[in-house]
């Protein structure tokens, strides 16, 4: 039904893309082509670009465990909510989502989960982070459907 990529992709980000590159440009597109292990909102929309069709990784949920939220507001695309900045933070992990957590959450409030081992700390994130690749996804498929990929995949990123 398709074909799939994984393994050893290069020590570095441009390794693993010149890998990606020449290999998914070997491939014929009558299959859907499925990239294994890669989940980096920024790695996903460059490799959507070179022709990758699917993806899975379990970064949204690895990266929760540890206190960190997916967002498109911030240039690292993250924040570390266990940082003693959100400690009095009013915001929901990311200003204008609409995801279960945001609409109900405070920053300070899940930082103060993650200071009390509170197991649900990394639930609340978990969802968010999930909620937000699902919404990249659906923006990139809707940007592939109306033409304008590059200009929706710079927005993500502004």
């Amino acid at each position: 039904f398709g074909i799939a990529i994984g393994g050893t992709l290069g020590s570095t980000k441009e390794q693993m893309y010149d890998i990606v590159n020449f290999t998914a440009n070997k491939l014929e597109n009558n299959h859907p082509i499925h990239l294994l292990g890669i989940g980096e909102p920024i790695d996903i929309w460059n490799l959507v670009e070179a022709g990758i069709d699917t993806f899975d990784c379990v970064m949204p949920t690895r990266i929760a465990r540890h206190g960190s939220a997916l967002t498109r507001n911030l240039s690292k695309g993250k924040i570390n909510i266990k940082n003693s900045k959100y400690k009095i933070d009013q915001n929901p992990l990311e200003i204008g989502c609409n995801c279960s957590t945001c609409r109900k959450y405070t920053r300070s409030y899940i930082h103060h989960l993650f200071k009390a081992n509170e197991i649900l700390g990394l639930q609340l994130i978990s969802l968010h982070n999930i909620f937000f690749m699902n919404l990249m996804m659906e923006d990139i498929r809707q940007s592939i459907k109306n033409d304008n990929f590059k200009e929706v995949k710079k927005s993500w990123f502004n």
